[in-house]
């Protein structure tokens, strides 16, 4: 498989060893090993398989990323089954006195969750309280305060670092490194937002759920500030010897300073300020690395005092813990304060009003020789509060004109050669205003700019002239109910989604639960569209069409800013130095020293102990399985699990991709690709599209390598298993339609789509090469990994440094 082969052709060899390759299937209980494609891909024998466990259900874990947008993604309809998790009882405030310290402001059921909803506020300190009960056992606890910037010094971003630092009743160093040893955590991190910093941790064992809260609450509320902690973890001046010139050095600015260097990073941080010149958001709340060295002590420990106090807190649990308990742990604390008169006030997010006419911004980033031009066309949306139904219609607008690769707004600047990449950043509604932003990147000459701009509004106007199908509608409802309906977060803490979707209203003064809501907007919605209403049309002429405040950013590439960007640091740092005395000098000397021996000591005995940790009689002592039934359809091995999942079939079909020659393994994440969005000989590409979002919750592909386990749980190293995975889910009803779809894409896929083909191969190298700025370290670490490794060499050669020189030389080669 090493040998050298023309790249002619290669996707079709590929594609028919797949075929003969043996096979790996997941159907609602159903896994298929070891088979043959031809003698059972058919709807109907594939739908046989389920007839024997109708109503078993199987859940699946699937990737989740953090999300950056609204809680309402789209998602589809089909029916789902009446099986809903059932909440507690509604609080009954006499049966603890703990009640009497809080108001109780609301209290509701999201029906579309099944979940209890008491929105609580404390007496004496004013801090809201949301208290989610559910029959789930991965408990959610999350403080969010309001902490808007006024500068780009990054003083959110270094103080949610710096809380983490110790604290009054745990005074070490890392307090979170030492509480990880002895928890059994789902989830442990922190976030800051243009406009917020979130502290969230999960559980599923009830006592390191509480501990957990114990160590957050106390690190955000009593944190061991010192400017030893800016120094460290902001920014200082490093110097170890008088002929040493001086430095800038601290976590944040280093992180800084990696995202600054990123194209993407550059752009998008560019577009928001360009769209915010009047409010906290027309800052870099992360920090800009030109900016950082600003940060004086006094700002640093005053931002933590203005905006770290109960009274400017949203803190929310979710779970099936007891509502009385969560109270009393949180009284424990909040009991100490006393109410802030003007936190509230100073934390409020100022309105960015809409400016009549549209302008253009230029800048420049760091590159190298062969860097290209980005740009984007970004609108601000709103300038009051959105109403639930027109939110829920620009996220299927979104969806309609840049959801998918045939979506009418995304194919045509796809296929219009004007740039290698489209950005295709769309709607988002995290923060107070909704924005949108579409263009390309990957532009090989700056005029051509204009021409995107063009193209992008004569689209637009095109598309609120003639409308969308019906077809492409129904689909995208479809795809939005689904994943609405199915909630699935895969190892992502439900609880968390449920947190950062209710802050998207609740931090800005709204209710809380009105995000998580859906049924009412979404049969609104249909009803409208169902009586002619040009709903999508007059939300993209209001929105967009005769929308003035709309801003294009241009971002070009220079490959000589790096180096006038060191050498202006050195030039800053030269002035600082010059401006010293001896005896300054001196005493910078001594405290990097200081600094370097504070970070290397260890921590004394006696306070690790403080840490609280499980111990064995904490863990369940019962051993959890997931339910498996091994059988054999037409030759091919069979694996059904029953797990309940509201009546969703998931299904997983795997090619043994060990059958590949290695020198096509580059190719691999390219025909994956090609499965899903080139069509078939039985449909073309919008129509494998709209009919894989109109009938199932999605078809989609992965890639699996691991080590197989023999005897003893030992790794016999040449044992490797390998499979490209082809996954669809839909509910049971729809289950023969998701299988027939499946075979078509496997059987039928048209892979004589070349100039789609030359896009897909454009778009990997512009993504590669983006990445690689960006994540270089990973991609360092998986090369080292693929010496010793089979799963990190196969990774590599896919995904790699190696990957983009072949990605390179393919898109050279592909016109051929």
């Amino acid at each position: 498989g090493t040998q050298q082969r023309s790249r002619r052709n290669s996707l079709k060899r590929g594609a028919a060893a797949m075929r003969r390759s043996s096979l790996l299937v997941v159907a609602s209980t159903v896994m298929l090993l070891s088979g043959r494609v031809s003698g059972f891909m058919n709807s109907a024998g594939m739908s046989s398989f389920l007839r024997g466990s109708a109503g078993a259900r199987m859940s699946k874990v699937a990737s989740f990323k953090l999300p950056q947008a609204s809680f309402r993604r789209p998602g589809r309809l089909a029916p789902f089954s009446n099986v809903r998790m059932v909440a507690t009882s509604s609080v009954d405030v006499k049966s603890s006195a703990i009640f009497q310290k809080y108001d109780i402001v609301k209290e509701d059921h999201i029906d579309e969750y099944g979940a209890k909803v008491v929105l609580f506020k404390h007496k004496k300190t004013g801090a809201e309280v949301m208290s989610v009960s559910v029959p789930d056992e991965n408990k959610v606890f999350g403080i969010t305060f309001r902490t808007p910037p006024n500068d780009s010094t990054g003083v959110p971003h270094i103080l949610e670092h710096s809380v983490l630092c110790g604290s009054r009743r745990y005074p070490v160093k890392e307090p979170f490194v030492e509480l990880l040893k002895g928890s059994m955590n789902t989830f442990l991190n922190a976030f800051t937002y243009p406009d917020r910093t979130c502290y969230p941790v999960a559980s599923q064992n009830l006592k390191d759920f509480y501990n957990l809260i114990n160590v957050y609450l106390d690190a955000v509320l009593h944190p061991a500030l010192t400017p030893w902690t800016l120094k460290q973890e902001g920014w200082h001046y490093e110097i170890e010897d008088e002929s040493d010139a001086l430095k800038y050095k601290g976590v944040v600015f280093n992180e800084m300073k990696g995202v600054y260097s990123s194209p993407d990073a550059v752009h998008g941080r560019a577009c928001q300020q360009a769209l915010f010149p009047d409010n906290t958001y027309g800052v870099d709340s992360g920090g800009d690395p030109t900016v950082i060295p600003k940060l004086t002590w006094e700002n640093f420990e005053g931002f933590h005092k203005k905006f770290y106090h109960p009274s400017n807190s949203r803190i929310y649990f979710y779970g099936d813990d007891d509502v009385a308990a969560r109270l009393e742990l949180l009284e424990t604390f909040l009991g100490e304060f006393e109410q802030h008169p003007r936190v509230r006030k100073d934390s409020t997010i100022e309105w960015q009003q809409k400016r009549n006419a549209p302008w253009t911004i230029e800048q420049h980033y760091p590159s190298g020789q062969d860097g290209k031009v980005l740009m984007t066309v970004n609108w601000l949306i709103n300038d009051q509060v959105l109403k639930p139904q027109d939110e829920l219609a620009l996220d299927v607008l979104d969806d309609l004109l840049m959801g998918t690769p045939v979506s009418p707004l995304y194919k045509t600047l796809r296929e219009s050669g004007l740039g290698e990449s489209v950005i295709s950043d769309g709607l988002e509604t995290v923060l107070q205003q909704a924005t949108y932003s579409v263009g390309m990147k990957g532009i090989d000459d700056v005029a051509k700019c204009d021409q995107v701009q063009k193209l992008i509004l004569d689209t637009l106007n095109k598309i609120a002239n003639e409308g969308f199908d019906k077809s492409s509608i129904e689909a995208s409802l479809n795809s939005l109910e689904f994943k609405l309906r199915e909630f699935n977060t895969g190892g992502f803490p439900r609880g968390l989604s449920f947190m950062l979707g209710s802050l998207s209203s609740w931090l800005y003064d709204r209710d809380p639960m009105e995000p998580l809501r859906f049924e009412k907007p979404l049969a609104e919605l249909r009803s409208r569209i169902a009586s002619g209403e040009p709903v999508f049309e007059d939300l993209i002429k209001k929105y967009l069409i005769n929308n003035g405040h709309r801003v294009t950013v241009k971002s070009l590439p220079d490959p000589e800013l790096e180096e006038k960007n060191r050498k202006r640091e050195e030039e800053e740092l030269e002035n600082v130095r010059k401006s010293l005395q001896k005896e300054d000098i001196s005493k910078l000397i001594e405290e990097t020293k200081m600094l370097k021996e504070k970070q290397q000591a260890e921590d004394p005995p006696e306070k690790l102990a403080l840490i609280p940790s499980l111990t064995m009689d904490d863990l369940d002592k019962q051993g959890r399985n997931i339910p498996i039934a091994v059988s054999e359809e037409k030759g091919v091995k069979v694996l059904r699990h029953e797990l309940p999942t509201n009546g969703i079939v998931y299904a997983d079909i795997g090619l043994d991709m060990r059958v590949v020659p290695v020198d096509l393994l580059p190719l691999i994440p390219l025909f994956c690709r090609c499965l899903t969005e080139m069509g078939t000989h039985k449909r073309d590409d919008i129509a494998l599209s709209d009919f894989i979002r109109t009938h199932t919750g999605g078809v989609y592909t992965s890639t699996s390598t691991t080590q197989k386990y023999g005897s003893g749980n030992r790794l016999p190293e040449p044992e490797v298993v390998s499979n490209l995975f082809l996954r669809g889910k839909a509910t049971y009803a729809k289950s023969a339609e998701m299988f027939e779809v499946m075979n078509d894409i496997i059987t039928n896929t048209n892979f004589n789509n070349q100039n789609k083909f030359k896009q897909m191969v454009l778009e990997t190298k512009a993504r590669l090469e983006a990445n690689i700025v960006g994540s270089g370290h990973s991609y360092a670490a998986g090369r080292i990994g693929a010496r010793y490794m089979v799963t990190e060499f196969v990774e590599e050669k896919m995904r790699g440094i190696e990957t983009l020189d072949f990605i390179r030389e393919l898109a050279k080669e592909v016109d051929k």
